[in-house]
């Protein structure tokens, strides 16, 4: 009786254990593109790094040039 309980009992871990493995497992993909960097400048005024972009052409950022 007891060694068909340990039985059972191991054959249902392995079950588990397979139904882990089975769900957790994800296709293999490549990994996302990573962003490209953008080039960082300093205001003018303040002294806060920003992207480039984001100064405006006097080399200010939003707060500086209101």
């Amino acid at each position: 009786m007891i060694f068909r309980l340990l039985l059972l009992a191991a054959l249902a871990w392995i079950a588990w254990r397979l139904f882990q493995h089975f769900t957790r497992a994800q296709p293999l993909q490549p990994p996302p593109p990573q962003d490209q960097f953008e080039p960082m400048e300093r205001c003018q005024k303040c002294g806060t790094h920003l992207p480039a972009r984001a100064l405006s052409r006097d080399g200010r950022c939003g707060r500086c040039s209101e």
